[in-house]
């Protein structure tokens, strides 16, 4: 089998190539990457035009290394210079932290009032988590035919359900528990939170579901 030479002349000068970049852009990984990049290089000379191989190596390494360094402080350079410029995140006031709660009181509790545990839970976790059916499916221990069916369902009597009862309302700390596993996707939370039934009082009313929640809640 014919030897490549000039891959082995330029495989026993790797080391020292190595070393010379190491020196320049200060770690192992990135001097073995600048000594990779010249060795396709050197795949593209003509070997034999040149007096010192080695010499042109050496110059090569250096000049690559010193390149590699340069854009790694421009790099660094302009991720700080686009920190600086980005705006400051500014903390919401408390009357938008308010009304975000009550939007969120009165889905929860329309999902609780109009929805079964199934159907709630399928709908949150596909509609706002982007949970795929079969996730939904291993969430709620059924196929995946059954959570279209249980979204369909959803959907349809959301759609008939538009209101609640004004005076139904939802104890505070439910409230919030439902708005930090919304803001946080803590789909563990949503399961427990909406996969079971919540501790609330129980009042007969027209709605598609057949065990329909009107939510009163005591202040």
């Amino acid at each position: 089998m014919p030897i490549d030479t000039d891959a082995a002349i330029f495989e026993q000068l790797r080391p020292r190539l190595k070393a010379i970049s190491c020196r320049i852009v200060g770690n192992d990984a990135e001097a073995e990457d600048v000594v990779q990049d010249c060795f396709l290089k050197w795949q593209s000379v003509e070997i034999a035009t040149l007096a010192t191989p080695a010499a042109w190596l050496t110059t090569v390494v250096q000049h690559q290394s010193i390149d590699h360094l340069r854009k790694r402080e421009r790099d660094t350079t302009a991720a700080r210079t686009a920190l600086e410029l980005m705006p400051e995140a500014t903390p919401p006031a408390p009357e938008e932290t308010l009304l975000q709660r009550a939007e969120m009181g009165e889905a929860l509790a329309r999902l609780l009032a109009c929805l079964t545990p199934s159907e709630r839970l399928a709908l949150v976790l596909h509609e706002v988590f982007e949970c795929s059916h079969a996730d939904i499916a291993a969430a709620l221990g059924a196929k995946t035919e059954n959570v279209r069916q249980h979204l369909s369902r959803a959907r349809r009597r959301l759609l008939r359900e538009k209101e609640i009862a004004a005076s139904e309302k939802l104890n505070r700390d439910l409230v919030r528990r439902f708005h930090a596993a919304i803001n946080s996707i803590d789909v563990p939370a949503i399961v427990a939170l909406l996969g079971e039934e919540q501790p609330i009082s129980l009042h007969t009313r027209a709605c598609a579901n057949d065990a329909a929640y009107a939510l009163a809640l005591a202040a």
